[in-house]
């Protein structure tokens, strides 16, 4: 009996660790569409109404949740005290400390954003904007991709893993 429960903890605790792959793939989709969500409110704010940095960026975080509102919200925060750091500064910090689920190549794509942002006129900054938040949904339909092709083969292995371990030591 007790080599029956582990045998079934051992199956369950693999799939549990392809699931945890799988929503590790799942909220890198919804972190890159929330980024994307938030650009676009700067774009909105910094191209149109011509709004001030840090006010455009408070905007961004009430259209994004999770993550994506931390980082806006932590670049406002760094735009509106300055601490002599650059716009620039402030945006690669942010995404270095909050716990975005992006991968290093996305995380390149957007610290090339904030090298545009706060230096240059309304119009350059609301291209700019414009570009990135195509560039990252065109990388979220990627990550989308991926999620649906090796979220399957994820859970899989991990399950299939755990009932390996279970023969094994049965």
């Amino acid at each position: 009996m007790i080599r029956l429960l582990g045998a079934v903890l051992l199956i369950a605790g693999g799939g549990a660790l392809g699931l945890g792959a799988v929503a590790r793939l799942d909220g890198r989709v919804r972190d890159l569409g929330e980024l994307a969500a938030g650009l676009d409110a700067l774009q909105r704010e910094l191209g149109w109404r011509l709004s001030p940095l840090p006010q455009a960026l408070n905007t961004a975080v009430r259209t994004t949740h999770g993550p994506a509102a931390d980082f806006f919200a932590r670049c406002a925060q760094g735009a509106e005290r300055g601490d002599g750091k650059s716009f620039q500064e402030v945006w690669r910090e942010g995404l270095t400390v909050v716990p975005l689920r992006l991968k290093p190549e996305d995380r390149t794509f957007m610290e090339r954003l904030g090298s545009v942002l706060g230096r240059y006129d309304g119009e350059s900054q609301r291209l700019a904007l414009e570009d990135a938040a195509a560039g990252l949904r065109s990388l979220q339909g990627a990550a989308a991709d991926d999620r649906n092709r090796l979220g399957r083969v994820y859970g899989v292995l991990g399950t299939a893993a755990g009932l390996l371990t279970a023969i094994v030591l049965l």
